[in-house]
């Protein structure tokens, strides 16, 4: 990836290095200035190497997380980069009759192949670009897909690209298998090249006999060689022949479809001088009323973005894992100040200053944090590559882009910086924090004494929370932000905190109602907010928001009222001798210790929330979109022919089809796919986009819904049969609409209609001017629906009858074409029976059942993938009981001793901490799942009341919650275990004499 978060990476990476550096640097100093100090806060590592490994293996997962997150990206960005430069090599420009600039997603469909260039035409624009001193390259070329079939094994392919070119002006090394360089002009008559890709899907080696079917005939050659060449225009199968046959076989005359242009530089440098070459190119083109390309720039570009869109997605979702993670470090050095309250006592007795002992925590902090760094950069990277292995297996199959490993130095560094820098900003924290103690009860070890706050005190607390709060509201009114008014509502119930102390409320009460204020402000339905705000915009980011602000609010309430659970568990367990003395021990401590109790609380239900919620959503919207009837619009079978050869009458060409089962197929609809530039009547830009013609057959029988309809049309089959009746009516996608409520919906165009949203319920009609960009001419239609978002990929673009797009001519012939088959009749095998009966007309079929299986299949690997993901943070909830489990065994040593002292058995210690660490797992685990199904209620409840999204129903994750609570159970005695074992072997005289 190039930028990271907006900024250069390399740029980013030099800075927060030398921050890194700049901080070590000050550390280290203040280390050789006190080394007492310094040897005092690190000897406890080598002391206690068991808990460092936990403690290491804790804050690691915070740089793990980021690490992953970048590497997602660099190798998504790689990948996509990879593609690119195979697919044009040397190219960095592409001069044709039509613009390439259509949208990124693929969708069913080809457009009708670019005008061919005369002669006269090519020769002017090669003599133009030749003229520029940016160009060190240009040559005529052909490239187009045609369909081809192995003569003697009988594999067929119905979409190679052929490949052609001049071969004195050729450029791009074309080299055998071997590593030997070629030529295209060493090809005799009737001979071809293949590579590699082509080789494989047609199982053709060199002597092999191909047919290939292309422009309504055929021709037989012979595969000379099998070579590697990057710049064929495509990253798949391709065969390369020179330019002079490939027109004969075409019946192209001298015509030429493109002429590609090299830059100075190399394959990558190369696109950093497009600007001056399209510049210099545009008098020439426009004259002629060609397009010039800058498809390898763009090509990175794209590439870059879909990195940095993955990092950006990952990185947000492992917020949650992150913030865990910070509650593991705070906790991490809460326990070691507890350890050490009597030792930081006496110290500071002595004369001891408060940021002395600050330094000691620090320099103890730093030294896990740097290696907490370099492990969790290291295998965050690692983890990277098994998630795009899952997803490269999931997505795996013919057309599919190979994926290509690389991680960066860049990636490293920042992801170590990061990790590093977060980690010391929570250690100095957490030093400050537990620095701050009475010496007399430290050395005596007593409990803190309660901090008594002046009236004037709470009284400033208020005002400021007010303040804020009502900022941060004003600031939500004004710039329609739902985070904004998140914060501002709970920054404003926080307020209640000091306003009822003072009014002489107690501590319970107090938290209580302030948590249940939180609770209830950020569970309330979206719709809520939209009255208070209207207009209010959404983003993937409220829910993290809300979901950290939820585990706050409900950690206050557990924590401030566990007496009660523990009534109810001595009510359960209290008649039975031996149950009732070791679950009243065992809750007691983390009634003493509320905020490390309340802590370990919270991450739990931090973790679990998450895991909820995501999986609660993803697997209610995978199951939206399960449905074979939406997902085919009431047909089984789609396919698409090649531009060269289209079928002009697809009833008679079935009738006549041989090898082909007529009955098997009920009926027949078409489109046609024009590659367009489309704008809103007043808009200024022209962007690409896609049009569709759609046959009677289809208008009249499908199902595919709307999201949206236009005033005056009562249901979607009224919008289906305006379209079909007037000419110039016609619906687009639902990705063309703007969304009020944006959780990461792809952006596929810059085409788009504005004056309304997909969540108004109607609009009015909406003029649109769609101009086909290889004759010029002008179509105004008028939009009268949006697709619904369950309608598949396959109906990208704008749509509207044939007879409105007929005028176009021949490029508006249909080539998409719908099957829906017998009753009978087995899609799967209609579908083949498809590709081989119209071989001729490079037609591609597939069954909408497997269509859809595929993309479900992808949405669950991904949702899974996701979900493990997020799932790292249960490794920080079982370092955090690790630790805690560890250091009580230690801290409690004395009170071990008095209970074996007055009658509890070996067996009774070890069930104490047993008993305790469920305690706090279970509560955490319960609340975070509540939690989590309360949120994913209210996520589709208002999903499902968008239009087009009434099927959407909550599917409650009831496997997934199961395998969780054994997870967590199962680990938690594991985690407990081993402390609890020792804790029971400890013999009641040598723990009293413990100091």
């Amino acid at each position: 990836m190039s930028e990271l978060f907006g900024a250069p990476v390399a740029a980013l990476s030099v800075v927060l290095g030398l921050l890194v550096v700049v901080t070590l640097a000050v550390v280290a100093a203040l280390a050789v200035r006190n080394r007492v100090l310094f040897k005092l806060g690190v000897r406890n590592m080598a002391r206690r190497r068991g808990r460092t490994a936990i403690i290491v293996g804790g804050l690691m997962l915070g740089t793990m997380i980021i690490a992953s997150a970048l590497g997602f990206g660099d190798i998504i960005s790689h990948t996509v980069r990879t593609s690119v430069i195979t697919t044009y090599g040397q190219t960095d420009e592409i001069v044709s009759a039509r613009s390439t600039d259509e949208p990124d997603i693929v969708t069913l469909g080809r457009g009708a192949g670019a005008r061919f260039l005369t002669a006269a035409e090519a020769a002017r624009v090669v003599d133009a670009a030749r003229q520029v001193p940016a160009v060190d390259a240009v040559a005529p070329a052909i490239s187009e897909s045609v369909a081809v079939q192995n003569a003697s094994s009988r594999a067929s392919e119905p979409h190679v690209t052929l490949f052609a070119t001049d071969p004195s002006s050729a450029f791009g090394r074309l080299r055998s298998t071997a590593g030997a360089n070629l030529r295209l002009d060493e090809l005799a008559a009737g001979e071809t090249f293949l590579n590699a890709d082509a080789a494989d899907d047609l199982a053709a080696g060199p002597g092999d006999q191909l047919v290939v079917f292309a422009a309504g005939r055929q021709q037989r050659l012979t595969v000379s060689q099998v070579v590697e060449y990057d710049g064929t225009g495509t990253d798949g199968g391709a065969l390369l022949m020179p330019l002079r046959a490939a027109q004969q076989l075409l019946g192209a005359g001298t015509g030429v479809q493109q002429i590609l242009v090299s830059n100075d530089g190399n394959e990558v440098s190369g696109a950093d001088r497009t600007d001056e070459v399209v510049g210099a190119l545009q008098p020439t083109t426009a004259e002629l009323g060609l397009f010039v390309d800058p498809v390898k720039r763009d090509g990175l570009d794209q590439a870059d973005e879909q990195g940095a869109s993955f990092l950006s997605m990952f990185s947000t979702m492992g917020t949650f894992t992150i913030s865990a993670g910070v509650l593991l470090i705070f906790l991490v050095f809460v326990m070691l100040a507890a350890e050490r309250r009597g030792e930081m006592g006496t110290a500071r007795a002595i004369g001891t200053q408060r940021r002395q002992l600050i330094q000691m925590f620090v320099f103890e902090g730093v030294a896990y944090d740097i290696l907490a760094a370099v492990v969790g950069a290291v295998l965050g990277l690692g983890l990277s590559i098994g998630m795009v292995r899952a997803i490269a297996g999931a997505l795996s199959g013919p057309g599919m882009v190979t994926i290509r490993y690389r991680l960066t130095a860049t990636s490293l560094i920042v992801s170590f910086a990061l990790g590093v820098l977060l980690t010391l900003a929570v250690v100095l924290i957490a030093s400050w924090r537990v620095s701050r103690l009475n010496i007399v009860t430290a050395v005596r070890n007593l409990p803190q004494p309660p901090k008594r706050r002046r009236r004037r005190a709470w009284g400033v607390h208020i005002a400021w929370t007010l303040l804020l709060g009502t900022a941060f509201v004003v600031l939500a009114y004004r710039g329609k932000s739902a985070e904004l008014l998140l914060a501002g509502g709970t920054l404003l119930i926080f307020a209640l905190v000091p306003l009822i102390r003072l009014l002489g409320g107690s501590e319970r009460l107090t938290y209580t109602v302030a948590g249940l204020g939180v609770l209830v402000w950020n569970l309330l339905p979206f719709s809520v907010y939209e009255r208070l705000v209207p207009g209010l915009r959404m983003g993937f980011s409220v829910f993290v928001l809300a979901g950290l602000l939820l585990v706050a609010g409900a950690t206050m309430i557990v924590v401030h009222n566990a007496t009660a659970l523990q009534s109810a568990l001595m009510w359960a367990f209290g008649r039975s001798r031996h149950a009732a003395p070791v679950v009243r021990t065992a809750i007691a401590q983390p009634l003493r210790t509320r905020f490390r109790t309340g802590a370990t609380i919270g991450l739990f239900m931090l973790v679990v929330f998450t895991l909820v919620v995501g999986s609660a959503t993803s697997g209610s919207f995978v199951a939206a979109y399960n449905d074979e009837d939406t997902f085919g619009g009431g047909y089984d079978v789609t396919a698409q022919t090649s531009p060269l050869a289209p079928i002009t009458d697809m009833d008679q060409a079935l009738a006549t089809a041989q090898g082909l089962d007529r009955s098997g197929i009920a009926a027949v609809a078409g489109q046609s796919y024009l590659p367009v530039q489309a704008r809103q009547v007043g808009q200024s830009t022209y962007p690409g986009y896609v049009l569709r013609g759609l046959d009677d057959e289809f208008t009249r029988s499908t199902t595919y819904g709307f999201a949206l309809r236009a005033a005056g049309y009562g249901s979607d089959r009224e919008v289906w049969d305006a379209v079909a009746r007037n000419p110039g009516l016609a619906v687009v996608d639902a990705y063309s609409v703007p969304r009020r409520d944006n959780f990461g919906t792809p952006k596929v165009s810059d085409f788009g209609l504005t004056g309304f949203y997909l969540e108004d319920g109607s609009f009015r009609p909406v003029p649109v001017e769609v101009r086909d960009i290889q004759s010029g001419k002008t179509l105004r239609l008028t939009v009268i629906g949006v697709l619904a978002d369950t309608v598949p990929f396959a109906m990208l673009g704008i749509s509207t009858a044939q007879r409105t797009v007929a005028p176009l001519g021949a490029p508006a012939t249909p080539s998409v074409w719908y099957f829906r088959t017998a009753p009978d009749a087995d899609p799967v095998v209609v579908a083949k029976q498809l590709e081989s009966a119209f071989l001729d007309n490079g037609m591609q079929a597939t069954a909408q059942r497997e269509a859809q299986r595929d993309a479900v299949g992808a949405s669950l690997t991904f949702q899974y993938l996701v979900l493990g993901f997020l799932g790292l943070g249960l490794v920080i909830g079982v370092a955090a009981l690790g630790v805690i489990s560890a250091r009580s065994v230690v801290e409690r040593r004395q009170q071990i001793g008095v209970l074996r002292a007055i009658g509890f058995q070996a067996r009774m210690v070890q069930m104490i901490f047993l008993v305790e660490s469920l305690f706090i797992t279970l509560i955490g685990v319960a609340a975070g799942a509540v939690l989590g199904l309360l949120v994913a209620a209210n996520v589709i409840t208002d999903a499902s009341g968008q239009p087009g999204m009434e099927n959407l129903t909550l599917k409650p994750p009831w496997t997934a919650l199961g395998v969780i609570l054994v997870v967590v159970v199962v680990s938690t005695i594991l985690t407990t275990w081993l402390p609890s074992l020792k804790a029971s072997r400890t013999y009641p005289a040598t723990a009293l004499r413990y100091e």
